[in-house]
């Protein structure tokens, strides 16, 4: 097995390029890969086959490990999985009087739309008691991190709506940020078909 460290640090640098787009759709080479990590294969397959448990590359027959765009049908089911859970965490909130949910620290932020609606819904989750909750909500935070990267582009006003909705809860008011992320969910719901085409022709410009 490869050496903790090397492993982890090839996890990390593959999931922070495939995220933001550096590594393209597509095949990847896994000696490629390690030259670009500057360590052996070893801890580049060990990373992508967690990569492949969460879902953020795929294994392809006769191509190995891929980088892929979601369908529309993919990303109607990822925002709907989303939602309902971001709400229940919400509801949950809501009704908490625990210091942790009423007094946390303010949000701080990166001032980019994918990374800050990334860390809002992780801090969300984190807000709460509820570990296996909070792991589902931070795995599907990665598979729609692509789509939230061209969310802007779809949305007028999409920054002035997140910045709304991190006022809100860096205020805890959990009942009213619940309502406004349903509203937030449905309209990426609506436009799925959208999404998915600009994440294809994102590919295809890569």
């Amino acid at each position: 097995m490869a050496d903790a460290s090397a492993w982890e640090r090839a996890y990390q640098r593959l999931k922070s390029d495939i995220l933001s787009g550096s590594i393209p759709v597509g095949p990847l080479d896994i000696r490629i890969l390690g030259d670009r990590l500057r360590m052996s294969v070893t801890p580049v397959r060990e990373a992508l086959a967690r990569l492949h448990a969460e879902r953020l590359v795929r294994l392809a027959p006769h191509q190995g490990y891929v980088v892929t765009t979601a369908s529309a049908q993919r990303l109607e089911h990822l925002y709907e999985l989303s939602s309902a859970l971001v709400h229940l965490c919400l509801e949950r909130a809501s009704r908490s009087r625990r210091a942790k949910i009423e007094g946390g620290r303010p949000l701080l932020l990166v001032g980019s739309y994918a990374p800050d609606l990334t860390a809002l819904i992780a801090d969300i989750a984190a807000a709460q008691p509820n570990a296996p909750l909070a792991e589902s909500i931070l795995s599907l935070n990665d598979q729609l991190y692509a789509a939230r990267r061209c969310e802007p582009k779809l949305f007028t006003g999409a920054n002035q709506e997140l910045a709304g909705l991190i006022a809100l809860w860096n205020n805890r008011n959990a009942g009213d940020l619940r309502l406004r992320l349903r509203d937030h969910h449905r309209m990426r719901l609506v436009r799925v078909d959208a999404l998915a085409r600009l994440l294809s022709e994102e590919a295809g410009a890569a």
